[in-house]
């Protein structure tokens, strides 16, 4: 998704649609399953069935959490044919310049390279540690967080200033076709940065972090911090 036209959605089940017992059943999947939400979230751009995917998410906390059920940055509006969401969109600039300080959150799929293979930066740095260590997960969690965003800051325009990680999970993704489920862990993270480059910040913001932006991550959030 390139810098244009950009929008930021915040989507909500319609509670008292008739649908709503299966829409549930399929969101609390998506915890899960991030591709369950996938699938339900293209729904809501597929007018054009040639267009690739031009929208990244991020799951919410529910109806009245911040992010609703979804939060959605897209280079389209999404469009409800069913009727089954209250959709909140409005055009998405955010103005900043360097030396601004923001606090920031995302939810990442952090990995690493290894001999040519990817491996979850959480397992990864458990695995350099041994049996034996002193760390709590959670610290591991926070400070594999730490040096891959830190690592990554500079082709993202920012300066990280401090992080927090308050979340990690493997999900199993489910495949059509036949083909094994696949695994993909993601982190969540929080904290503070400072603007360096403007451009290459705007661009994270429309084009992700990472990888695993089809199921969830990589969708950075920024705001004065």
């Amino acid at each position: 998704m390139t810098e244009g036209s950009i929008h930021i959605s915040r989507l909500t089940f319609r509670r008292d649609t008739g649908t709503l017992k299966a829409l549930v059943g399929i969101l609390r999947s998506g915890r899960d399953d991030p591709g369950q939400a996938h699938r339900l979230l293209w729904s809501l751009f597929a007018e054009d069935g040639a267009a690739k995917r031009d929208f990244m998410f991020r799951q919410g906390g529910g109806p009245h959490s911040p992010d609703g059920d979804f939060l959605v940055v897209s280079a389209r509006p999404p469009a409800d044919p069913l009727g089954v969401w209250k959709i909140e969109s409005k055009p998405y600039d955010p103005r900043f310049a360097p030396g601004d300080i923001l606090a920031f959150k995302l939810r990442a799929n952090p990995t690493i390279a290894r001999k040519g293979k990817r491996h979850d930066v959480v397992m990864d740095r458990k695995r350099s540690l041994g049996k034996i260590r002193d760390a709590t997960n959670a610290e591991i969690w926070e400070q594999a967080g730490h040096d891959w965003l830190d690592a990554r800051a500079p082709r993202f325009g920012f300066e990280l200033l401090g992080c927090r990680a308050n979340g990690y999970r493997v999900h199993r993704i489910r495949r059509g076709g036949g083909e094994p489920a696949v695994s993909i862990a993601t982190l969540d993270l929080s904290g503070r940065l400072r603007v360096v480059d403007s451009g290459k910040l705007r661009t994270a913001l429309f084009a992700g972090v990472g990888r695993g932006k089809a199921w969830g991550c990589g969708l950075l959030l920024v705001r004065p911090g």
